[in-house]
């Protein structure tokens, strides 16, 4: 990636932050506003010379469509973050993802330690609800192979992600939700199936 101006790095920490918190970029309006710029036209060009550079991406079939690529570690006391590595369903699975969109803080995630064995994931869907977790949430993941049968776990079905109770016997593995109107998903042994870790913690960015 080339070198940033101290002002094209203003701009993209912006957008970085807009994105952590939300999960979403900025419109050109809020970024125009916040730097007090008079047109957007002067934010088409500073996105423009980012794109170019290779700090951000466009994927077209977002109604915002600006993505921020930098893998950026957030200083925080105690530890350096917990990385935000994509989307998680809380519903019918959604291709996992693990790219590093950015880090969650200490402070952020409510937590007293960062531990190298935590990741976050945003949750997509409403299956977790009665466990209070919503769409749009940040859920803390600890990274681990098993989990108890009342406990949430973020699993891999094949090359897909969700999140849900793991109840299992010698025959088949229940992939059950917290929420009456989604049906269990049943697997067996053979199938391409782990439990990537057990949830911690909950990141809310709105009431």
């Amino acid at each position: 990636m080339e070198q940033l101006t101290q002002r094209q790095e203003k701009v993209l920490e912006y957008i970085e932050s807009c994105y952590a918190k939300q999960g979403i970029s900025p419109s050109f309006a809020e970024i125009a506003a916040h730097f007090c710029f008079k047109s957007n036209n002067a934010v088409t060009d500073y996105l423009k010379v980012l794109e170019k550079k290779g700090y951000l991406e466009y994927r077209r079939n977002l109604s915002r469509s600006i993505v921020p690529r930098r893998v950026r570690r957030i200083q925080a006391g105690e530890g350096q973050g917990i990385p935000l590595i994509g989307a998680i369903a809380a519903g019918a699975p959604i291709e996992a993802v693990e790219n590093v969109e950015t880090y969650i803080t200490s402070a952020e995630a409510g937590l007293d330690n960062l531990d190298n064995d935590r990741f976050a994931l945003r949750v997509k869907g409403d299956s977790m609800v009665g466990r209070g977790i919503h769409d749009g949430d940040i859920v803390i993941v600890r990274q681990q192979k098993s989990v108890g049968p009342h406990e949430v776990a973020a699993v891999r079905i094949g090359t897909e992600a969700t999140l849900k109770y793991v109840r299992s016997d010698r025959a088949y593995i229940r992939l059950v939700a917290d929420n009456p109107s989604v049906k269990t998903l049943i697997l067996t042994p053979v199938d391409d199936f782990e439990v990537l870790g057990k949830a911690i913690g909950l990141v809310r960015n709105r009431i």
